[in-house]
């Protein structure tokens, strides 16, 4: 290709474009106006690319910068322009005009290039491109505007007790997050970018060489290296690429806000990766145990975090289970009630036109309808219609008697105990599941709850996170560890460990 004709040169970058391809073959040649007219034909469709001419008096010599207007800070590029313009040889020693130019350059911090499409990979990133009088390669200058919000608090991941800090967009802030909290020389930060027709991601991982399984690491390359795709906007979508079973309702691959459970997880031979563009971090391999847990558990007392980890295993046992065992005893096994509790059931139910299934199944979808209404709403609005709402249809439904109170009364308390599951992802697999646990019910009473509760047990043994199973003691081996997946020891007998 670096044998065509410039005017050729233009017209197959046209082409380039038109198909939707870079050029990738083509170098810059000494030609000034050449060079310059690469970039324009590229940028022809770009609204947002421009151009600064300058020239350098005391070498009569001139230069274009080339960038996007969109990703370039302007004040940084003027500073460059200026100290371009105010080049003089009698500056240096040396009265080469090459090496004042590269003596220059240098207080710049330049990169140069002769390919063109490294050069236009460059000004995508925010940088501008310094095109020189009579030189067949580019200069690389570092002007790019970066966007970027503030470190705030966690939004998904509330935070009672601890650091009240969580990830943003920038991956190069978020490891920096990690290296202030935790100043281990064992924690390795590694690059990995997935670079699809000219469109590139990174993603880095972090690991403790001390404590990670070579197994891990080589697994981790191995479905990164996989993925023939870089349009990947959040970490969610990197998460489905990866996991070991994308058709399983239960998250195979810990998805987190906060910077003290990467750490924590780091520390017990986890990998957490991060992807830029995304607030949250992945973790890897995950564990059932683990997705149960919450920091907070180890900043307060240890009698205090026992209990709540213990309602968190209770909450789960409810929000799958309540509403199906209702179902099943009243439609069913009428006879398993006592005798006051089934007249009291039988005395709500009087009027209701429907069975407990569709009475469930009203509810259950009204009660996910208000949540989901309640989080896509801005925050003020979205928590009065979540409360006025549940209240004023709950209400109206056992007045209307469409519904028994005490069904309402059920959903109720499997919607609250469905909120106390640390991980959303984790807790949503759970509100699907109370679906299936309902039909088994309705269809083969209590036998269909046991066969359901058998199933996913089955299911849950077979899971498997990155080559560890679901419900793997790996990272529990002692005694005293396996009793902190249920409850949190002392610090004192942990340290000890």
């Amino acid at each position: 290709m670096n044998n065509l004709m410039p005017q050729e040169h233009t017209t197959y970058i046209s082409m380039c474009r038109k198909e939707k391809r870079m050029a990738e073959i083509l170098e810059f040649q000494s030609d000034f106006d050449y060079n310059k007219q690469l970039f324009s034909t590229f940028f022809s469709n770009q609204s947002d690319y421009g151009h600064r001419d300058v020239y350098i008096t005391e070498l009569s010599k001139n230069c274009t910068l080339c960038f996007l207007k969109s990703r370039t800070d302007f004040a940084t590029l003027m500073q460059f322009m200026n100290k371009l313009e105010k080049v003089t040889p009698s500056l240096f020693q040396s009265s080469s005009e090459e090496e004042v130019i590269l003596h220059t350059l240098e207080t710049l911090s330049y990169q140069s290039t002769f390919s063109f499409d490294d050069a236009i990979s460059f000004i995508f990133e925010g940088k501008s491109v310094l095109i020189l009088e009579n030189h067949a390669q580019v200069f690389i200058l570092d002007t790019a505007n970066t966007i970027k919000r503030s470190i705030e608090d966690s939004s998904s991941e509330k935070v009672i007790r601890g650091p009240k800090l969580a990830f943003i967009e920038s991956i190069k802030d978020n490891i920096g997050i990690l290296r202030q909290l935790t100043r281990d020389q064992n924690i390795i930060v590694k690059d990995h970018k997935l670079n699809v027709q000219s469109n590139e991601k990174l993603v880095q991982y972090v690991y403790n060489q001390k404590l990670i399984k070579d197994e891990l690491l080589e697994e981790l390359e191995s479905r990164l290296s996989k993925i023939k795709t870089s349009n990947l906007e959040d970490s969610g979508m990197l998460e489905e690429l990866i996991e070991d079973h994308p058709m399983s309702p239960f998250p195979q691959i810990q998805n987190t806000e906060r910077p003290d459970r990467v750490i924590a997880a780091l520390n017990e031979g986890r990998v957490a990766l991060f992807i830029d563009g995304s607030p949250f971090a992945l973790i890897v391999p995950s564990t059932f145990d683990m997705l149960l847990q919450s920091p907070d558990d180890y900043y307060e007392r240890w009698i205090a975090g026992s209990f709540l980890r213990v309602l968190r295993y209770l909450s789960i046992l409810i929000t799958l289970f309540l509403s199906a065992f209702y179902i099943s005893l009243v439609s069913f096994s009428q006879g398993l009630l006592p005798t006051e509790l089934a007249i009291t059931i039988s005395g709500t139910r009087q009027n209701v036109p429907f069975p407990p299934f569709i009475e469930a199944i009203i509810m259950e979808i009204t009660i996910e309808l208000l949540r989901e209404a309640g989080i896509r709403l801005p925050t003020p609005l979205g928590q009065t219609i979540g409360l006025v709402g549940g209240v004023i249809i709950g209400q109206a439904a056992v007045e209307a008697n469409l519904v028994s109170s005490l069904m309402v009364i059920i959903i109720a308390l499997t919607t609250i105990t469905s909120f106390t599951v640390p991980q959303y992802s984790f807790g949503l697999s759970f509100r699907m599941l109370r679906f299936v646990a309902m039909i088994s019910a309705a269809i083969f009473g209590l036998f269909g709850t046991v066969c359901f509760f058998i199933w996913m047990s089955i299911h849950l043994s077979n899971l498997k996170s990155f080559g560890t199973t679901y419900f793997s003691l790996q990272f529990s081996y002692s005694r005293k560890k396996f009793l902190d997946l249920f409850f949190r020891l002392p610090k004192r007998i942990r340290s000890a460990q």
